[in-house]
C-alpha cells in the first residue's frame, strides 16, 4: 500500500511569518523525502513559491462563484441566487474533499490557530487522524483569528501542539489547561538558505531607493501594519529617539506597512504631524525585505504582543541587536541581556533609551549583534530542528519516506 501523507494546512499564503516559517518547514521535509500535501485556504503572493515544494488543494477557489449574466439576473429576480452559491459552494467543497481523499492522508498538521474553523467545519470526515497543531498566537490574535468553540474543538482533538516560544506553550498550558506533556517548543530558521540570500543582497537598497545618506543609523521595524505589532508604538520611540540624537543622521525604517493594511493612513498620518515624513520610512510588503533588514544597525520589535517573530531570528542571524519588551512574546527568551535590550512592558522612554545607547556605541552593537548570531545557530540548528518536527511526524505516522510522494 502507498505511504500516507501528512496534509499540512494553512490558512493563506501571504508574506507574513508563519506562512514563511511552514514554507521553510515544507521545503526542508522535502529535501527529506517527506511525503505530504498542503491545502491552501486562502490565496497570497506565496502561492507560487508553495507550489514549487508540494502538491497544493485549494480551498478558496471554491469561492469564487460566479453566473452567467442572464442567469444571474434571472436567480436574482426570482431570490433564488442565495440557494444558487450555497450549491455551488457544497459541490465545490466536494471537489476539494475528493480530492484530498486520493492523497491517501494519515495525520493532519495544522499550521496556526486561524485554521480552526476549517478543521471544524470543513475536515470533519478527517477528525479521526492523528493531529499536530503548530501553534504562532498569543492572546490578542486568538481573539482576532478563531471563535471559542471552534478552538476548543481543535485543542480536544490536537495529538501534540507544537508552540513556537515558551511564553506561547505557558499560554496554551494556562489559558486552556492543555497537558505539558503533550507540548513541544519549536521554532525553525533555514540559516544556510538565509546567508546565502544574504551574499546577493543590495546593501544599499535604501540609499538608492529612498536616498538615505549612506552614514544613515537605521532603526528597523517590521511586519504588517496593525494594532498588536505597535506601529504607532514604534513611531513614539522614534520620534523621541530623533529628536534627542540630533544632529546625527537616524532613520527610522518599517518594512511590510502598506496602504492595503488598515491603519496605514492612521500612522502615516501621524508621521506628518510628527514632521518626521523625511525620517521614518514605511515600505511596503516586499519580497526584497531582506535585503531592508540587512541595512538595519538596529531592530525594533515594538509588538504588543509577538509570539516569536521570524524578524528577530533574521535579524539576529546578519548580527544586528534587538530592542523588545518583556512580556510580549517570544522574543526575551533569546535577545535576554546579551543580544540586546529587552525593557520593561510599553516603557517607551526605556526603549528610548537603550536605542540611543546602542546609537551612540558602535561597538556595543557590534558585541550583541555577534552575540545574537551565535545564540540562533546554537538554539535553533536548522537540521535538529528539522529531526525533531520529524520525529514527532513519526510518532503519529511511521514513515519510509520517498522524494516521489511529495506531488
Amino acid at each position: 500500500m502507498d505511504q500516507k501523507k501528512i496534509l499540512f494546512v494553512s490558512h493563506d499564503a501571504n508574506r507574513a511569518g508563519s506562512q514563511l516559517l511552514l514554507l521553510q518547514l515544507l521545503r526542508l521535509l522535502k529535501e527529506r523525502g517527506v511525503p505530504m500535501h498542503l491545502l491552501l485556504c486562502n490565496g497570497g503572493e506565496l502561492e507560487a513559491e508553495f507550489e514549487d515544494v508540494v502538491g497544493v488543494t485549494r480551498l478558496h477557489q471554491n469561492k469564487k462563484i460566479t453566473t452567467p449574466p442572464f442567469t444571474g439576473k434571472l436567480l436574482r429576480k426570482t431570490n433564488l441566487l442565495k440557494i444558487y452559491e450555497e450549491r455551488s459552494l457544497q459541490k465545490g467543497n466536494e471537489r476539494v474533499l475528493a480530492e484530498l481523499e486520493q492523497q491517501n492522508i494519515g495525520l493532519i498538521f495544522i499550521n496556526s490557530i486561524a485554521n480552526a474553523e476549517v478543521y471544524y467545519d470543513f475536515l470533519k470526515s478527517f477528525h479521526d487522524l492523528p493531529l499536530v497543531l503548530f501553534v504562532h498566537e498569543l492572546a490578542m490574535s486568538v481573539k482576532i483569528y478563531t471563535q471559542e468553540e471552534q478552538l476548543a474543538f481543535l485543542l480536544k482533538k490536537t495529538d501534540r501542539l507544537i508552540a513556537v516560544s515558551n511564553a506561547v506553550a505557558d499560554h496554551y498550558i494556562r489559558k486552556y489547561d492543555f497537558p505539558a506533556t503533550h507540548v513541544s517548543t519549536f521554532t525553525l530558521i533555514d540559516h544556510e538558505r538565509i546567508d546565502q540570500r544574504l551574499l546577493a543582497v543590495q546593501h544599499d537598497i535604501l540609499e538608492k531607493t529612498y536616498k538615505i545618506p549612506e552614514d544613515a543609523i537605521v532603526i528597523g521595524g517590521c511586519g504588517n501594519a496593525e494594532w498588536r505589532k505597535g506601529n504607532d508604538i514604534f513611531n513614539w520611540i522614534a520620534s523621541r529617539v530623533i529628536r534627542k540624537t540630533q544632529p546625527l543622521p537616524v532613520y527610522f525604517v518599517w518594512v511590510g506597512a502598506g496602504p492595503q493594511h488598515e491603519i496605514y493612513e492612521l500612522i502615516e498620518s501621524d508621521i506628518r504631524l510628527m514632521g518626521l515624513s523625511d525620517k521614518i520610512i514605511l515600505i511596503p510588503p516586499t519580497p526584497r525585505a531582506l535585503d531592508y533588514i540587512n541595512r538595519f544597525d538596529v531592530l525594533l520589535l515594538s509588538s504588543r504582543e509577538d509570539p516569536y517573530p521570524l524578524v528577530v531570528m533574521e535579524a539576529a542571524l546578519q548580527e544586528i541587536p534587538v530592542v523588545c519588551f518583556e512580556d510580549a512574546g517570544g522574543a526575551p527568551e533569546l535577545i535576554e541581556g546579551d543580544a540586546g535590550f529587552v525593557v520593561p512592558y510599553m516603557d517607551i522612554s526605556a526603549a528610548s533609551d537603550a536605542i540611543i545607547q546602542l546609537i551612540l556605541d558602535p561597538s556595543l552593537r557590534n558585541t550583541l549583534g555577534q552575540n545574537a548570531r551565535k545564540k540562533v545557530l546554537e538554539r535553533h540548528n536548522t537540521d535538529k530542528s528539522v529531526a525533531s518536527v520529524e520525529a514527532i511526524i513519526q510518532k503519529y505516522l511511521p514513515m519510509q519516506v520517498s522524494e516521489q510522494h511529495n506531488q
